[in-house]
């Protein structure tokens, strides 16, 4: 069994408990939350020990013992250093995949863990979805041919909110690390931003190493039902995804015009990328995303910021961040 120390307590803490129980490869053994009360009603559904700071956590638990942050995310100067003083000391952390504005924290993070022999691995389930599982076999195997374009749509009704981030840092960052992970490397990107109090919508436009360019439209406080759709222009065919439809994933053959349905899957990507990343843990595998895939995704997030407040394209291949996203200045 992984011994693990859960920090955070709100209700992405309680659904990764019990994802975590489920796994029934974890005892949680510490637990940690500024709101005590809500630490204490974790601890009595799971079990662990509710700790006063997450520096008597460290104190009291062997080396050994799973660090896994989650909810955090707007508690930005606490969370982060406090993850990188933890690598420092050699320990192994599991957290949210950051946003993009946490380019230079992640850097800082990557730092600690090399230099101590801690190791960091970000939760992203966007790879663990059945339908991107089966578009990336599916382009892997060359059944559309090369992919010449794609175009990518993720709409939410939830409101834009200035701490949680813009539509590109809360949305577009997962679809450019699917794209990265499924394409390749990107090497220019030109992006445009647009928005009101109840609004945000960004577009961004992507070329690839291998010439594929992607469209991505992110939107925040879309009036209609959250969309997450995708299509694939390859030589030989067409891709396409939309989270709407039952038959939610096609396929069409330039060969036939009769297209290929698939249904969604009923599985739950959140368990098992879970039982992924603790396998990496107990096993010392290289997990699906490493946490240089989620930098390298967080630094095309980034050009594509500095493409919106200069209205210029950015090649990432030839350029240096002299600021992170926000304005600091990168290391």
């Amino acid at each position: 069994m992984i011994e693990v120390a859960l920090v955070g307590a709100g209700n992405a803490a309680r659904k990764y408990a019990q994802l975590l129980s489920e796994t029934g490869k974890v005892e949680i053994v510490g637990l940690y939350d500024e709101r005590e009360e809500a630490a204490l009603e974790l601890a009595a559904d799971y079990g662990g020990l509710v700790f006063p700071s997450i520096a008597d956590l460290n104190d009291a638990l062997p080396l050994s013992t799973l660090f896994v942050f989650v909810g955090l995310q707007k508690l930005r100067n606490d969370w982060t250093q406090t993850v990188r003083l933890l690598l420092e000391k050699g320990r192994t952390v599991i957290t949210e995949m950051p946003s993009a504005s946490h380019l230079l924290d992640v850097q800082a993070m990557l730092r600690a863990a090399g230099s101590s022999g801690g190791r960091l691995l970000f939760i992203n389930p966007e790879r663990f979805y059945f339908h991107q599982v089966d578009i990336k076999k599916r382009i892997d195997a060359g059944t559309i041919g090369s992919i010449g374009v794609i175009n990518v749509k993720r709409y939410s009704p939830e409101p834009p909110e200035n701490e949680s981030g813009s539509a590109l840092q809360r949305l577009a960052v997962y679809d450019i690390d699917v794209l990265r992970w499924i394409v390749g490397e990107v090497t220019n990107v030109y992006a445009m931003q647009r928005g009101t109090g109840d609004l945000d919508y960004a577009l961004i436009t992507l070329k690839f190493r291998c010439g594929t360019i992607a469209n991505l439209e992110a939107c925040l406080g879309y009036p209609e039902e959250y969309t997450s759709a995708v299509e694939y222009a390859g030589t030989h065919g067409l891709l396409r995804y939309d989270n709407r439809k039952t038959d939610a994933l096609h396929v069409y053959k330039a060969a036939s015009p009769r297209k290929q349905d698939f249904s969604p899957s009923f599985r739950n990507p959140e368990y098992e990328e879970l039982v992924h990343l603790l396998d990496c843990v107990k096993e010392g595998l290289q997990p699906v995303m490493t946490a240089e895939d989620a930098l390298g995704t967080l630094k095309v997030a980034a050009a594509a910021e500095q493409s919106i407040l200069t209205g210029q394209p950015v090649e990432l291949m030839d350029h240096t961040f002299s600021h992170g996203i926000g304005g600091e200045e990168d290391a």
